[in-house]
């Protein structure tokens, strides 16, 4: 019953990874923090992988379906790495001293409730307070400034390396407001980039063994049954479906850290 109770909520994560691109941070820190009992360092440490596995699957779909313009993610991808890795590298070394691990518990917590209120601004910004968008004849991407997206792209990636949140509470936004892209290439853009910056946190936080691999597994097997549904909601519902799901669920994962913050 265990194993078939953790396989539905590996589906659940999965239909909400590939839908709109909320992944790490949002509902699979939560889960594992409430459902399975993980500290924060445990909890960010098996995210990672979970997010990596799960994301393959959703970036080969959104590739299929036309939502990642490669050359932009592989930009945005370079940017994010290095210090995607080096917070992971950096927080799961002062992890494994005794006397800060409190410290970090407290720390990983503050940053996720801070990452989640930050893009909740920028997210609600963009929906409600943006001008509409110009619909252009052609299929090209508006231009990029490379260099509004360089801090906010690097701060991001610190992030996630430290807190295992992502896609659709840091890339995401940071897309929507930076890159110029749509809804559904954001999302796909981010679910993309992700998959790669999770694995490298993945390899960071193995190292002292401080990731789940086999709950990570499971989940992840979980999540292939959603893979059809997910398709479909992708090709029949409309950007504002997206838009407002991705809203509620940030909010909800706001509410939710901010508890366990205080």
């Amino acid at each position: 019953m265990l194993l078939i109770t953790t396989l539905a909520v590996g589906a659940v994560i999965g239909l909400i990874i590939s839908t709109t691109g909320v992944g790490g941070g949002v509902i699979v820190l939560p889960v594992l923090t409430y459902f399975f009992g993980m500290n924060a360092l445990m909890a960010v440490a098996t995210a990672n992988l979970l997010s990596m596995l799960m994301k393959v699957t959703s970036s080969y779909m959104h590739f299929r379906l036309g939502n990642i313009p490669f050359k932009r993610a592989m930009l945005v991808l370079g940017i994010m790495l290095p210090s995607t890795f080096l917070a992971s590298v950096f927080v799961n070394y002062l992890g494994s001293l005794e006397q800060y691990q409190q410290q970090v518990e407290w720390g990983i917590n503050a940053l996720v409730v801070g990452a989640i209120i930050f893009s909740l601004i920028l997210f609600v910004q963009r929906m409600f307070f943006s001008l509409p968008p110009v619909v252009l004849e052609n299929t090209k991407l508006a231009p990029l400034n490379i260099k509004a997206l360089l801090m906010p792209a690097i701060v991001a990636g610190i992030i996630l390396g430290a807190t295992g949140v992502g896609g659709g509470v840091v890339v995401l936004p940071l897309l929507l407001r930076y890159a110029n892209l749509s809804i559904k290439q954001a999302i796909g853009t981010s679910i993309f980039t992700t998959t790669l910056l999770s694995g490298s946190s993945a390899l960071a936080y193995m190292q002292d063994g401080h990731t789940d691999i086999h709950l990570a597994l499971i989940l992840f097997l979980g999540s292939l049954i959603s893979i059809p549904l997910s398709k479909w909601l992708l090709i029949r519902m409309p950007d504002k479906v997206f838009q407002y799901a991705t809203l509620i669920l940030i909010i909800c994962s706001a509410v939710m850290m901010l508890a366990k913050l205080f």
